[in-house]
């Protein structure tokens, strides 16, 4: 049974196709591989943070949030490159 759906009430609900699920690509595949490679950033955030605490102790939330500003920035780097080449 797949998970239910979580969907702000101020979502456009355009957004979403006939199966409940959010769709931001005109292929439903494109979808799914986006989900795949967030769901792999989530994971390797995850490994990134044991290794923070295996190696590094007592980290500080504000240096542990710098970290996590700088792996979202270089996951999402090729996107705000291509959002600055169609400006």
């Amino acid at each position: 049974m797949a998970d239910p759906v979580f969907k702000p009430d101020d979502t456009p609900k355009d957004i979403y196709g006939p199966d409940g699920q959010p769709r931001f690509f005109d292929d439903p595949g494109m979808d799914r591989y986006v989900a795949v490679v967030m769901n792999m950033a989530q994971e390797m955030w995850v490994q990134e943070e044991r290794l923070m605490a295996l190696e590094g102790g007592d980290a500080s939330a504000a240096d542990r949030e710098a970290k996590l500003k700088e792996f979202v920035d270089r996951i999402f780097a090729p996107l705000r490159e291509q959002g600055s080449e169609d400006a």
